[in-house]
């Protein structure tokens, strides 16, 4: 059994104003407010996600003769 517990999430904004050709423009950036525990959980899945990137990526070096000669 899977139990998915839904919050509310309060975001902290970061706004600033810029100017476009015709008019100035506003530009907001919300983060969402994590706990400790959520932030480190968060760091892990990126990092997850990326190293499989990398671990694909040198695979596909390892495959191609052209890029593995041009890198040394």
């Amino acid at each position: 059994m899977i139990i998915i517990i839904v919050r509310p999430f309060t975001y902290d904004s970061d706004a600033h104003i810029v100017s476009g050709r015709k008019a100035m423009i506003r530009i907001e950036n919300l983060s969402p407010q994590l706990t400790a525990e959520e932030c480190m959980e968060q760091r892990r899945c990126i990092e997850e996600g990326l190293f499989e990137i990398f671990i694909k990526y040198e695979k596909q070096q390892e495959n191609d003769s052209y890029l593995g000669a041009a890198a040394v």
